[in-house]
């Protein structure tokens, strides 16, 4: 316990004491008070005119101060990163979403357009979808205009690949591309990428057996090389040791995998279908998907296309 002895020893206590007060009171304006904070100072300045404290207040102030205001901004930049990356995921989500409902829709050329627009253009979701969308815009076009986009969708495949070769989306792209590139560059080129193309394709099933698309194309793989040629069997020969093979049992078993993953998703399947029955000797099942071929109602080029062919293979069965 402490004693007082005389009076002036109570005076300095009750004047240390003030200062003591009026410094919590001025370190809780100072978190709290905003403007009055040079009020208070002031006051304590007035309260210690006589007798100077005996403790720095002016750094305690501003440590704490500082203290709050740093958590404060860290905490707002904080929430402002993730609130931008939700808005960057939400917004490719947006996108991806709007364009595959224009491609659906055969609305390339918009398709195109909005995703050309996305300003992350490095992002796998967006090349393999200008791939694809790329590749339809080239369908209807004349030469050179056709060849020009192919080789732009190519490009974009190709760039969707080394992205992300986890997905069977970039397999299937860019083997369809592959072959069709390679096929402005000359029958032998082609023929020197059946391979590739071919591996391509298989992968792309492999990764995602339940999407009818993958399984179409290699039907239609099969199904090439089962009806080339025989200039073009000599071609693969020379270049092959041992020659990539198809045969229309194959190919019908990848269109009828296609048809029953999802029944009349692309019309030209249907063709196809008729086209390996005829080449099986099954007139009947060749008549039935020709029929429903030549039917098709034109919703882009590749109804236009299979209509026409349907329709005159039809007359002569």
């Amino acid at each position: 316990m402490i004693s007082i002895q005389n009076g002036a020893g109570i005076i300095t206590i009750q004047r240390y004491g003030r200062l003591l007060i009026n410094a919590l009171r001025i370190t809780k304006a100072t978190v709290f008070g905003g403007r009055k904070n040079l009020s208070f100072l002031r006051q304590l300045q007035a309260a210690g005119s006589k007798q100077k404290p005996a403790f720095p207040v002016r750094p305690l102030l501003f440590v704490a101060s500082f203290s709050l205001f740093s958590s404060k901004e860290k905490k707002k930049e904080s929430t402002e990163g993730v609130k931008m990356a939700e808005e960057g995921v939400k917004s490719l989500s947006e996108t991806i979403q709007h364009a595959d409902q224009l491609f659906d829709e055969n609305n390339f050329q918009e398709a195109y357009d909005l995703l050309q627009k996305y300003p992350a253009q490095e992002t796998y979701e967006i090349k393999w979808r200008l791939a694809r969308v790329t590749f339809s815009l080239s369908k209807p076009q004349p030469s050179p205009r056709k060849e020009e986009l192919v080789r732009e969708a190519f490009r974009y495949a190709e760039e969707a690949l080394k992205l992300n070769d986890a997905d069977f989306a970039s397999h299937k792209w860019y083997s369809i591309l592959l072959d069709a590139k390679s096929s402005l560059d000359g029958i032998k080129e082609r023929v020197t990428q059946l391979e590739t193309v071919k591996k391509h394709m298989q992968r792309a099933v492999e990764l995602n057996p339940n999407d009818p698309t993958s399984w179409y194309i290699l039907g239609h793989f099969y199904f090439g090389l089962a009806d080339l040629p025989w200039y073009q069997r000599k071609i693969v020969s020379t270049i092959f040791a041992t020659p990539p093979t198809g045969t229309y049992e194959q190919a019908l078993e990848c269109f009828e995998k296609a048809e029953a993953t999802k029944a009349n998703f692309y019309s030209m399947n249907h063709l196809m279908l008729a086209k390996t029955y005829q080449a099986l000797k099954q007139p009947e099942k060749a008549k039935e998907f020709m029929t429903l071929a030549a039917n098709v109602a034109v919703l882009n080029e590749d109804d236009k296309q299979c209509k026409e062919e349907a329709t005159k293979l039809l007359k002569k069965m």
